[in-house]
C-alpha cells in the first residue's frame, strides 16, 4: 500500500470518529446553566440557559427569571467549547466558551450592548 492510501485512509478514520464524537461532545454541555447579567444601571437579570441535545441537534432555551420571560434559541452554533448562540427573537446573542472541567461557562451577552456573562452548571438535587 502507497504512503498515499495509508494518509487517505488515517484521515478518513479520523473524519468518521470526529462525527461520531461530535454529538458526545455537545451532550457533555447539556443540562442547566445558571448567573445573573449586570445590565448598565444596576439591573440584575438572574438566566437560566438550558441545552438539551438530541440526535446531534442541540436546543437551548434561555429563561429571564426576573423578567418571567422563556427565550428559544434561532440557531446554536458549537465550536469545540466555544458556542454562539441566536436568540433572534429579542436580537440577542450568547457567545463564550465551557471551561474544560465542564462547570462554568464564561462569555458576552450582545443585545445593542455587550456585557459579560458567566454561568455555572446547575448541579441537580440530592434525591
Amino acid at each position: 500500500m502507497s504512503f498515499i492510501q495509508s494518509a487517505k485512509r488515517v484521515a478518513l478514520g479520523c473524519a468518521a470518529a470526529l462525527l461520531v464524537a461530535a454529538p458526545a461532545w455537545a451532550q457533555a454541555h447539556d443540562g442547566d446553566w445558571t448567573g445573573s447579567l449586570k445590565a448598565p444601571g444596576g439591573q440584575e437579570l438572574h438566566l437560566i440557559l438550558h441545552l438539551t441535545t438530541k440526535a446531534g441537534e442541540t436546543d437551548a432555551v434561555l429563561d429571564s427569571v426576573d423578567q418571567g420571560v422563556t427565550i428559544p434559541a434561532a440557531a446554536y452554533k458549537p465550536d469545540g467549547n466555544k458556542v454562539s448562540i441566536l436568540f433572534l427573537a429579542v436580537g440577542g446573542e450568547l457567545e463564550g466558551e465551557f471551561a474544560s472541567d465542564g462547570k462554568t461557562f464564561t462569555g458576552t451577552w450582545k443585545q445593542g450592548l455587550t456585557m459579560p456573562l458567566t454561568l455555572t452548571r446547575k448541579t441537580a438535587a440530592p434525591k
